[in-house]
């Protein structure tokens, strides 16, 4: 496991081949990358839109954050490729 991927395990935060796992205390929400339909990246928060009006927000330390944003726009690139 990558050092950012331990990294994001300490949040709750997965990243697998197709796609995010967040887990927060007893609930575990799983995301594919082709749903994402818009992603925002805000000072320590990152905001995941989906096909439908679901919203996913994500709360991280301002470096974490900053880290999982560029981690998730390539494994979004990944996917359409």
């Amino acid at each position: 496991m990558s050092l950012r991927k331990r990294e994001f395990s300490k949040y709750g935060i997965h990243i697998e081949d197709r796609y995010l796992i967040q887990e927060t205390e007893g609930k575990k929400v799983v995301v594919p990358y082709y749903h994402i339909r818009t992603l925002e990246y805000r000072e320590n928060r990152i905001i995941l839109y989906t096909g439908g009006i679901e919203r996913i927000v994500i709360e991280l330390p301002p470096e974490v954050c900053e880290q999982l944003y560029e981690e998730l726009l390539i494994h979004i690139e990944r996917v359409y490729l």
